[in-house]
Order: structure tokens, then C-alpha cells, then sequence
């Protein structure tokens, strides 16, 4: 006699429950731990978003500069001076931008201009902006090749942001003179 199978036993739908919920489990485990992975990032990125808007700016203001790059040290505090950037906030095509923390409040600043000298007089025309206040760190770094930046900038309260810029244009060669004793002669040949 052949029995014929028409339907699930208790026990193959009891097993097969079994399995669905832990398989349910386990994707409610992985789908968690990605909410969480996403909110974390969401906070870091929120956190890093908020710390200095500017950072951007500067990092452009390096890559796009010739090669007359200045840094005068006070105490904890570094003054930028390049002289001449092409990356201009104010569709300048050539800008002299300076980077300095200002006593009040440790503000950062930042001055982009044509030519101007600090401490500004009355008739210069510089656009100033404020980039963070209450910083407590603004150090520039440069590499014995000065090809290379390196920023630290640190605001109450916060971590520090670090900012490399790398293979600023170098200064160019200078030219060798070519000598000029070379005989020169005194009847050239005549074509004929």
C-alpha cells in the first residue's frame, strides 16, 4: 500500500517555524546593528560638519597657491600670509588671503584681498570673514621642501581638525646664464 503525502506534519511545521524565527532573529540582529552603525556616522559626520565650516576653504586656499607661502608663530597661534592664491572667495583672480586668530574671543579669521598689508589701513578693500571663535590651537606646519601643509586647529570643546595639503607648486628654478665668452667670429662665411 502506498501512502500518499498531502499534507505537513506537526513536526515539519513545528522545524520549519523554528527556522524561520531564528533566521528572523538574525536579521533583526544585523538590521540593528546597522541603525546603530548609521546613527553613529550620522553624529560623526554631524559633529564633524559642525566643527569648522572653514577647513574646506583653507585646504583650497593652499592647493591653489603659488609658491610665496609665509607663516609667523605667536605663542600657540600661527599667522598664514599667502600671497598669492587664485582660489578667491570674492571672484578675485589673483588674492592675497591671510589666515590669523584675532585676541578677542581667539576668533579665526580669514582676509582675502588684492593688496593689503596687516594691520589694515582705512583704504583697503578686504573681505574678512570669520571662520570659529574660542579656538584654542591654530598651528601651520611646512615641510623642509615646502610642498607641504599641514594644519591643526582646535575650538573649545571639540577634537582637533587636522588638514594636509600636499604638492603646493615649488618655486621655480632660476634661470643659469649662459656664458658669454664664446668666440664669436669675425668674418662669418659668405653664401653663394
Amino acid at each position: 500500500m502506498k501512502r500518499e503525502h498531502t499534507a505537513f506534519t506537526i513536526v515539519e511545521l513545528v522545524i520549519s517555524i523554528t527556522l524561520l524565527a531564528l533566521v528572523l532573529m538574525a536579521l533583526y540582529k544585523s538590521s540593528d546593528l546597522m541603525r546603530a552603525s548609521n546613527l553613529q556616522l550620522f553624529n560623526h559626520l554631524k559633529k564633524s560638519n559642525s566643527t569648522l565650516k572653514g577647513s574646506t576653504t583653507l585646504y583650497k586656499d593652499l592647493m591653489y597657491a603659488d609658491h610665496n607661502i609665509s607663516i609667523t608663530t605667536k605663542d600657540k597661534f600661527h599667522r598664514l600670509t599667502i600671497e598669492n592664491t587664485s582660489h578667491s572667495l570674492y571672484g578675485l583672480a589673483q588674492a592675497k588671503v591671510v589666515w590669523l586668530v584675532y585676541k578677542e574671543n581667539n576668533t579665526l579669521l580669514r582676509i582675502e584681498g588684492g593688496v593689503y598689508s596687516i594691520p589694515l589701513k582705512n583704504d583697503d578693500r578686504v573681505e574678512i570673514d570669520v571662520i570659529a571663535k574660542k579656538l584654542e590651537l591654530f598651528k601651520i606646519y611646512q615641510s623642509k621642501k615646502k610642498d607641504k601643509y599641514l594644519a591643526i586647529i582646535k575650538i573649545a570643546n571639540q577634537d582637533s581638525q587636522v588638514i594636509m595639503a600636499q604638492n603646493i607648486p615649488l618655486v621655480p628654478p632660476k634661470e643659469k646664464k649662459k656664458p658669454n665668452n664664446a668666440p664669436i667670429p669675425k668674418n662669418p662665411p659668405k653664401k653663394q
